[in-house]
């Protein structure tokens, strides 16, 4: 599934009810038709315009379902319990090359406080998805299914991600066995704070499903696909997001029918659709879940009365963005295990150069940076964001 988004202001609708300067949303989800289905596309297309117009709006997707099942059955959808959802409306939706496209736009108005790191992205390290019980994948030719489902994710969530900016990384972690300065260290080499771990718990097949009139095949039978997914702070030793998935679709296959996950055929099999829709929702939970996370930078090298700090384009920084230095000390605790220990200064850094990954900052007061050194760490002042969490334009007339 795919969608575009973009901002909307009805100003020649002559709405009386909306002020004048009302923002809407407008998106576009698509779904594959499969097998001639069109009303189960439509109901796939509509779930995925709802839920990327409540995450480019910076708002929670838990009242996703009312508007969609709202929009199933009617052009126009008023929502009561959300607070955030406003109004929503079904502009378009056709069939084209295979796929239902629905076009809806939603007038969406955020109640919660925009946190100060929402126009940031943060480097999430995606590590290979494990297989748990690899026999159950002897069936169908699934051993690739943990390796291609990562990477499924990986591009579901680049599509929805504003906060997060996925990046693989090919080594399995087991983070929680990590010392702080193995964590530490981790951060360091690969800069980033949050890793993301996955397994796939089962694919076993269930019972069979209806009869089977014919000798020479197999009875079609059911198919599970059981994810888990968990995303870890390597700075504060913490689970910031954990949740299971669990599905079943018809594998209407001979045992001896390989099906690898590394083609195309594979995921256009109602088990592999079932599992695409999981990969998506996950995607998205974990967008939502990293959105106001806590971002710092490290400091890398002080001089004079500048610093280069381990924060750069790919993360949304820009120049002039400005960011509060921190002494971070480690110090053993009783059970002699070494924690951090942060103290927030009255230093203040404003970025004068960037590139990809690194920006140099220098003092906003041209004071020396003397009791700075490497490995200090700069949290960002809140960045101007617009009401729908885009970057906004200070710029004076």
């Amino acid at each position: 599934m795919s969608s575009s988004a973009k901002l909307w202001v009805p100003a020649l609708l002559g709405i009386s009810a909306l002020p004048a300067t009302a923002q809407w949303y407008e998106t576009t989800g698509r779904a594959m038709i499969r097998q001639g289905d069109e009303a189960t596309a439509r109901a796939q297309a509509t779930e995925d315009a709802v839920k990327r117009a409540l995450l480019f709006a910076g708002v929670s997707i838990r009242s996703v379902q009312q508007v969609t099942d709202g929009l199933l059955t009617q052009e126009s959808l008023q929502v009561e319990s959300s607070g955030e959802v406003q109004n929503v409306q079904l502009v378009s939706e056709m069939t084209r090359d295979g796929y239902f496209e629905v076009t809806i736009r939603a007038d969406i108005e955020p109640t919660e406080a925009i946190c100060p790191t929402l126009a940031y992205r943060k480097k999430l390290l995606i590590t290979p998805f494990k297989l748990a019980i690899p026999e159950q994948a002897i069936v169908g030719d699934l051993f690739n299914i943990g390796k291609v489902s990562g990477k499924v994710f990986s591009s579901k969530l680049e599509e929805v991600g504003h906060s997060s900016w996925p990046a693989a990384y090919n080594n399995p972690i087991d983070v929680t066995a990590l010392s702080y300065l193995e964590r530490k260290a981790l951060q360091q080499q690969l800069g980033a704070r949050y890793v993301l771990s996955a397994s796939i718990d089962d694919v076993s097949l269930g019972g069979t499903t209806g009869t089977n009139w014919t000798f020479w095949t197999d009875a079609d039978r059911d198919r599970y696909y059981h994810l888990q997914v968990q995303v870890f702070d390597l700075a504060e030793e913490r689970t910031v997001f954990s949740q299971k998935y669990q599905t079943t679709a018809l594998w209407p296959y001979r045992k001896s029918t390989n099906l690898d996950p590394d083609y195309h055929r594979f995921w256009e099999t109602p088990y592999g659709q079932a599992a695409e829709r999981i990969l998506n929702a996950a995607a998205m939970d974990v967008e939502e879940a990293i959105r106001c996370e806590p971002l710092q930078a490290e400091v890398i090298q002080v001089k004079q009365n500048q610093v280069l700090l381990s924060i750069g384009k790919a993360h949304g920084a820009s120049i002039g963005d400005t960011f509060k230095l921190v002494h971070r000390r480690e110090i053993p605790d009783s059970f002699g295990r070494i924690q951090p220990l942060l103290a927030v200064t009255e230093l203040t850094v404003k970025i004068t150069q960037l590139s990809s990954e690194a920006a140099w900052a220098e003092s906003v007061n041209a004071d020396l940076l003397a009791n700075i050194q490497a490995g200090d760490l700069a949290m960002p002042n809140r960045k101007p964001v617009d009401d729908f969490g885009d970057e906004a334009d200070i710029t004076e007339d």
